[in-house]
């Protein structure tokens, strides 16, 4: 299951994860986000995985082809998640993609919002 939600009043998208992926899921979310985008241009995206079971191969494709046609319409992406290889392999595409990716515990999600939401880190780190 996947829960999308969205602030009309900016360019931040909050996706909820619990459970297995589904096709019908993803092409729900994927057409809420294109909306989003189309209104903002760019996005900021959390992602929050509560419990993950897996991921119908179908969705999994969908999900790749759309992250590649769709790369520059996130400028940061947060992924709040309490399974260590998934926080290691995010930090691995903070090094590789132009989007802004940073990992956060559980715990850590109001700080995770903090991040998204402060415009000044869209400056140029020291």
């Amino acid at each position: 299951m996947i829960e999308y939600k969205n602030n009309p009043q900016n360019n931040i998208v909050e996706i909820i994860i619990e459970g297995k992926i589904t096709e019908e899921d993803f092409d729900q979310v994927v057409s809420q986000l294109k909306v989003d985008i189309s209104k903002h241009g760019k996005l900021r995206i959390l992602e929050e995985i509560r419990h993950f079971e897996g991921i119908d191969p179908l969705a999994l494709w969908k999900d790749i082809r759309f992250g590649f046609a769709h790369l520059n319409d996130f400028t940061h992406a947060a992924l709040v998640a309490d399974a260590k290889w998934m926080r290691t392999l995010t930090e691995v595409f903070d090094r590789i993609l132009s989007v802004k990716v940073k990992t956060f515990k559980p715990s850590q999600i109001e700080e995770a919002r903090h991040w998204l939401a402060d415009l000044s880190s869209d400056r140029p780190q020291p």
